[in-house]
């Protein structure tokens, strides 16, 4: 077992460790080893995100079997192996009321005092290392930027769930009292059940305000039973499903290839143009509705309708070059 920092240093780096140490200079990662990458919302907008340069990246994730041993909370649905979206997802359904709740910028608003915390509890579990304050700052400092979560480093996930643990644990509780089921996706909190809407936003509003986080209020979303009710892109009203307009634009697409061509659909559609590599349109766009299928099938599993499109969609993407060239 680890026990000091030095040890820790060569087990990551046998040679050269002092290096690591630039890794924790604020201004030097800044500089040298983020950069900023934008990213269009489905609603519109940009997320900006914090990227890591390769070495960074790669002395992130060495950072993570130190971290597979600490507790996160059951309601945590995201970044944790073995919980997928299904599960996520039919956990909400036939309710008479889902409520969405929001955290605004949830990665910039974890401090490092408080990844300093998680890490701490972390190594107290971890067969790896013992708890030692200095593997935990170094550790620390290595995975935060500006005294926050960078949105884009591979350690952020499981630190984000870490650190939340208290806050799920004090939710947790509120909503098993009234009988409501409570789950987390990252940044986006899921409420279902037969309760009072308004007392559980004020609790909500309240305990995040206690911790310096702040509730999206533009984001709530409230859905009865008679409303379409969606937990992260499944319909959940009566059993897990996609979205019915989401299904029929797979449809739609699947059919116009099949009766035009896709070079020929996509240039209907405008998205390949004169000035645009057409091949790697051609490839970005099949690889994007494999991706929209493989989500159906996702929740529907058995959707023999489905597992045809995926079928059909990935024997065409391996023949785009063939179809190309000739």
């Amino acid at each position: 077992m680890i026990c000091t920092l030095r040890e820790f240093l060569k087990s990551v780096q046998p040679e050269n460790t002092f290096r690591l140490f630039q890794y924790t200079d604020e201004v030097y990662k800044e500089k040298k080893c983020y950069s900023p990458v934008a990213l269009k919302k489905k609603n519109g907008g940009l997320r900006v995100l914090q990227v890591p340069n390769e070495r960074l990246k790669r002395l992130q994730r060495q950072m993570l079997p130190y971290l597979q041993d600490a507790e996160i909370s059951p309601c945590a649905a995201a970044y944790i192996k073995g919980r997928n979206l299904l599960d996520h997802a039919g956990f909400h359904t036939n309710s008479r009321v889902l409520v969405k709740l929001d955290i605004e910028d949830f990665f910039g608003s974890v401090s490092f005092q408080q990844v300093f915390h998680a890490v701490d509890e972390a190594l107290k579990r971890s067969p790896l290392a013992e708890n030692n304050r200095e593997i935990t700052w170094f550790v620390s400092k290595v995975c935060t930027l500006n005294g926050s979560l960078p949105q884009g480093a591979p350690t952020s996930p499981i630190l984000s769930n870490m650190v939340f643990l208290s806050l799920d644990q004090r939710i947790s509780s509120y909503c098993i009292k009234r009988g409501i089921r409570y789950t987390r996706y990252s940044d986006d909190m899921f409420f279902s059940g037969d309760f009072q809407v308004q007392s559980l936003i004020a609790f909500i509003r309240k305990l995040l305000g206690q911790q310096e986080y702040v509730l999206n209020e533009k984001k709530i979303a409230v859905a009865g039973s008679g409303r379409q009710q969606k937990v992260t892109g499944v319909v959940v009203n009566e059993r897990p499903q996609t979205d019915r307009k989401y299904r029929r634009e797979i449809r739609q697409s699947i059919y116009y290839i099949g009766k035009y061509g896709l070079e020929e659909h996509l240039r209907m559609n405008g998205i390949i143009s004169e000035d645009k590599d057409k091949l790697q349109v051609m490839v970005n766009e099949l690889q994007k509705l494999i991706g929209r299928i493989v989500f159906v099938l996702q929740i529907d599993p058995r959707n023999n309708e489905f597992q045809e499109y995926k079928k059909i969609s990935i024997e065409l993407l391996n023949r785009v070059p063939i179809i190309w060239n000739s």
